[in-house]
Parts: structure tokens; sequence; C-alpha cells
């Protein structure tokens, strides 16, 4: 019986372990809103006309797929998360999502690199940094998309 005990403690003691090593970000860590229809006055520029916007790169792929990025990889750092969320509509419409990482209240590691695959029915998307970035331990992130009927995204977030 003590032999049990002594497996317990140390399969305890083991799992303890584990959970400390595990990465510090997780999907719960960033928040953001649903895709969004939006018209010329509740566009969050129209919103807040002074926000300074910093663009992602872009690179078009074949029609309806973009690639947005920002940073780059590096040793040391890896996939902390990754958020996916598609919808569809009957008309063209307007859209943005808004993402903050991290969620209120918590506190975030240093951003390396962040990849936003995006599928859609319009000619062409946009992201941008609204604040925070790479290099740093936050960030807040706007999709736009005008005319779509169609908008797939899912983002990668890679720290350390």
């Amino acid at each position: 019986m003590a032999f049990k005990v002594c497996l317990s403690c140390i399969f305890a003691s083991l799992l303890s372990v584990c959970v400390v090593a595990q990465p510090a970000a997780r999907a719960v860590d960033l928040a953001y809103t649903e895709i969004t229809p939006v018209t010329d006055a509740t566009r969050y520029t129209a919103l807040n006309p002074n926000v300074q916007l910093t663009a992602f790169t872009k690179v078009k792929h074949v029609k309806g797929n973009i690639v947005f990025s920002a940073g780059e990889r590096i040793t040391g750092d890896h996939l902390m998360f990754n958020h996916y969320d598609d919808k569809t509509f009957t008309k063209l419409t307007d859209i943005e999502v808004q993402m903050t990482y991290p969620a209120s209240g918590n506190t975030g590691l240093t951003l390396t690199a962040i990849e936003i695959y995006v599928d859609l029915s319009a000619d062409d998307a946009n992201a941008y940094f609204i604040d925070g970035g790479i290099d740093q331990k936050y960030a807040k992130i706007l999709l736009t998309c005008d005319q779509t009927r169609t908008f797939v995204y899912e983002t990668f977030f890679y720290g350390y």
C-alpha cells in the first residue's frame, strides 16, 4: 500500500512539473470579436478617428487567399496559440474583426511573429496593428474586408 502512495506522489509531482512547463499563452488569452458587419459610421476608424494603424505585410495568393504577416520566427520562440473563425453572408457585406492579446487582466509573452491566413470572396482585405505589436507583450489587431460574402481567417501567434 505504501508503494502505491509513493507512486501517486511521484506521478502528482511529475504532473505539476509538466503543468508549470507548459507555455504561458493559450487561445483563451486572445480576446476577439465575431466577424462583424460594419457601415461607414460603425467602422473602427470612424469611431476612433485618431487611431494610428500599422499595416501587416500582405501577400496575395490565388484569388481569395491572402497571407498577412508581422515579425519573424526566431530561435527559442514557439507557437503560443492559433485561432480560427468563419462567416458567410447572404449579400455583399463590409466586415471587421478585432483581436486583443492578451485578453484583459492577463500578462502576455513577447510576440515575435503573427501570421493571419484569410480566405474570402472579395478582392481584398487588410490587417493592422491598432496598438502594440512585435517585440511587445501585447497587440491589438484589426482585420477589415469590404464587399464579401465569405470571410475565413486563421491566426498564428508566436513568441517567447
